[in-house]
């Protein structure tokens, strides 16, 4: 029997939850402030080894604008980088959710630029908190996020449905 890829459309059963959602926007806003710290340090040691002080004044001396600015280019590197990459952050690596089309398929790179942008709109961080667990960069971007285990037993419990089906036709045939 030769290995297809089963392509099993996404219902509301395969849903992250509420908490996973919750989960991963916590786990990933951590990550997301150790890059900033990552950033002001990688800024103090260009001053310490080289003497470039440019970049560590800067982070020093930002004010309340400066930091939302630098908040907003990091989540949307972070985010726009791995997710197009991997479908996962390191949040949904953590909680076993990814995102995907409504196909199951992984959602190119537009798709997931887009899921980016909208996580700026004010309140859009709770938005992902309703019965159903979609966020509006969700809905906008037409992508969701799942349960991998839950989209695995469905795409196995397809495989198996199918692979009945084929041995019953061959069965058949040999009569």
């Amino acid at each position: 029997m030769e290995n297809q890829i089963t392509a099993v459309y996404v219902d509301e059963t395969m849903y992250a939850s509420g908490g996973k959602r919750f989960a991963n926007l916590l786990l990933d806003f951590v990550v997301q402030l150790v890059l900033g710290f990552l950033l002001g340090l990688f800024a103090s040691l260009l001053y310490l080894a080289f003497g470039i002080d440019g970049p560590a004044i800067w982070i020093a001396e930002m004010g309340t604008l400066e930091e939302r600015f630098l908040g907003v280019v990091i989540l949307i590197v972070y985010y726009g980088l791995i997710e197009s990459l991997t479908s996962r952050s390191i949040g949904k690596y953590i909680t076993g959710t990814k995102v995907v089309m409504y196909d199951g398929s992984k959602p190119d790179a537009g798709t997931i630029l887009l899921r980016t942008i909208c996580r700026i709109i004010p309140f859009e961080a709770f938005s992902f908190l309703g019965s159903k667990a979609r966020g509006w960069h969700d809905s906008l971007s037409k992508t969701y996020v799942i349960d991998v285990k839950k989209y695995e037993h469905a795409v196995m419990m397809k495989q198996s449905f199918e692979q009945i089906g084929q041995e019953e036709t061959t069965e058949l045939n040999n009569y």
